[in-house]
């Protein structure tokens, strides 16, 4: 059956300030009653055995699963050196902590003329971080991100797929950030103008091992309004999608400054209305 997933990256300045530890995020997990937590790998204060050990260990004691390690990557505007290291800590505390895939972006074009050769430049640095995690035994995914982006588009997509061409990578599925949702970050170029963001899923929902559910300004039933996700369960259930929705909460809308609402009074919304929408295998 699909488990519902928080992640890290929703607390990421009360982690940063100190006013949350990594196991206190577990224990909101488990006071949410959510499966599963993810981490986004800047949330870790220590990557040390030590460390991760007790991080095992608090997962084991909350009965959360570890859903997904994230790690940033840009391999089409960054030296492919700096990028692949960053991936490489990422498998060794993925495999450590059992995460069962590992998130990573293609990245972005130094600017719009670069776009060809930036899109093979992050084929290229994809390929090689997949090919070590296949030797360490963690699978990848491929995330779409944005406007600016190199993957911005379930064609987009499924091209660097395509281009990579290695059984160990897949498709992770952001539900908000492909061109055409009004969550999707960056200015929307004019040749983006009408894309549709449902249509974008149904291409790559075939492929996804992990789904992304982004969140912006939940109503009061925690229905997302930028988000048709009547649709969007609709598409997973065609593809008899039986994974992980692993919760990212942006609050508010950046166009107009508006802060959104805080993660505390609206998480516990978002879960109810999950839960509302997963079916039992």
């Amino acid at each position: 059956m699909i488990k519902i997933s928080n992640y890290s990256l929703n607390y990421a300045r009360s982690l940063a300030q100190g006013s949350l530890t990594i196991f206190q995020f577990l224990d909101v997990c488990r006071q949410l009653n959510v499966e599963a937590a993810s981490l986004h790998l800047r949330d870790l204060p220590d990557v040390g055995t030590a460390y991760l050990k007790q991080l095992r260990s608090a997962y084991l004691d909350r009965g959360l699963s570890m859903s997904m390690v994230t790690v940033t990557t840009d391999f089409g505007r960054n030296p492919l050196r700096q990028e692949f290291d960053r991936a490489l800590e990422a498998i060794r505390v993925g495999m450590f902590l059992g995460a069962p895939i590992l998130r990573v972006f293609a990245g972005s074009p130094r600017n719009e003329a670069d776009r060809a050769a930036a899109f093979q430049r992050a084929a290229e640095g994809v390929y090689k971080v997949v090919e070590e995690a296949a030797e360490w035994g963690l699978p990848v995914g491929l995330q779409n991100h944005n406007h600016g982006a190199l993957c911005r588009t379930g064609e987009e997509v499924l091209r660097m797929i395509r281009t990579v061409n290695h059984p160990n990578l897949s498709v992770l599925l952001d539900t908000g950030q492909f061109a055409g949702s009004k969550g999707a970050s960056g200015d929307v170029p004019p040749e983006l103008a009408n894309e549709n963001y449902l249509e974008s899923i149904r291409m790559c929902a075939p492929l996804a091992k992990h789904v992304r559910v982004k969140f912006y300004n939940p109503a009061a039933d925690g229905s997302e309004p930028w988000i048709d996700y009547a649709e969007v369960f609709r598409i997973l259930d065609g593809v008899h999608y039986q994974g992980i929705i692993d919760i990212v909460y942006e609050p508010g809308d950046r166009r107009t400054n508006h802060p959104g609402e805080d993660i505390q009074t609206a998480m516990p919304r978002i879960v109810r209305f999950l839960r509302s929408k997963v079916r039992p295998a």
